[in-house]
């Protein structure tokens, strides 16, 4: 399996499930408990894909570097 190919995946999966969860806010939430949730659901679903390209632009860093 490339390793592209899995990040690529990885990537529009996190941002499938973010929409998804935005549509649920948008959609309107039973109570402010729900609300609550959705919004800390969409949050650490920004930050996993925050770290992950993060760690991507590092791991591409290392490798220019190594290969100069």
């Amino acid at each position: 399996m490339d390793s592209v190919w899995l990040a690529k995946k990885f990537l529009k999966e996190i941002e499938a499930r973010r929409e998804d969860t935005k549509d649920a806010m948008l959609a309107g939430c039973s109570d402010f408990s729900q609300y609550e949730y959705l919004r800390g659901r969409y949050s650490s679903l920004a930050d996993a894909e925050n770290i992950f390209r993060e760690l991507l632009g590092k791991t591409q860093q290392d490798v220019t570097d190594s290969s100069t």
